[in-house]
């Protein structure tokens, strides 16, 4: 029997008998060229079919990781004056929903500030602290992190005003598991004093605390399933 001559034919006479080439697919890395989707999925896979009438008929097939990720801030300040005398942790504006199960990389750059005298003789020993919680069950799920520390002392007759200020890295690992579906976290903050006088001596005053949403973020990257 006559081969068919179409170049298309991939059926070929050897010496050896008959010969169909195999059909390879090639796999590539590297940067995506495009998306082929939003952020909604965590690969990327692309199949390039062969151009029409190609023979062989070849398919390139081309993944890429693009992981879940957002980002939240800046949002609106807090007092956090309060918080010295109650002991509660308050709750901030600033916060990320996880959005399925799997393992997710949280990294807020956290920013608070204390502003206060230290007046004849006084001190001052007071610090700010930041952490994360899950908004449902209140766990905390990073930190605490100390962030802005106010301890100074002054000698008698002499009184000055300072504020400090402290950028902070709040950054770890947060899981959601297939129960949970999703996961809301968000950042609380509080403002703490230790030593006699709850952290204030000598006519010693504080002018004010606050976390300063207006300079702090937080990111999200899923990083495993």
């Amino acid at each position: 029997m006559d081969l068919d001559p179409s170049p298309c034919n991939a059926l070929t006479s050897t010496a050896s008998g008959l010969l169909v080439p195999q059909t390879r697919v090639t796999g590539t890395s590297g940067p995506a060229p495009r998306r082929i989707a939003d952020d909604l999925q965590s690969i990327d896979v692309v199949v390039n079919p062969p151009a029409p009438g190609a023979c062989p008929q070849a398919y390139t097939i081309e993944a890429y990781l693009t992981p879940r990720r957002g980002e939240a801030g800046p949002v609106a300040d807090v007092d956090l004056l309060p918080t010295r005398t109650s002991g509660t942790w308050a709750d901030t504006a600033l916060q990320v929903t996880l959005p399925e199960p799997g393992t997710y990389l949280v990294t807020g750059d956290i920013d608070t500030q204390i502003c206060a005298t230290v007046d004849d003789a006084g001190s001052t020993h007071l610090w700010t602290t930041a952490r994360l919680v899950h908004v449902g069950s209140g766990g905390v799920e990073l930190g605490p992190r100390q962030s802005a520390q106010h301890q100074f002392s002054a000698s008698p007759t002499t009184r000055f005003q300072h504020c400090t200020s402290g950028p902070t890295p709040l950054s770890g690992l947060v899981t959601v598991t297939p129960t949970q579906g999703s996961k809301t976290v968000r950042v609380q903050a509080i403002l703490r004093g230790g030593g006699p006088g709850d952290g204030l001596t000598g006519g010693s005053t504080i002018q004010l605390s606050e976390f300063r949403g207006s300079r702090s973020y937080l990111t999200y990257v899923k990083v495993g399933d």
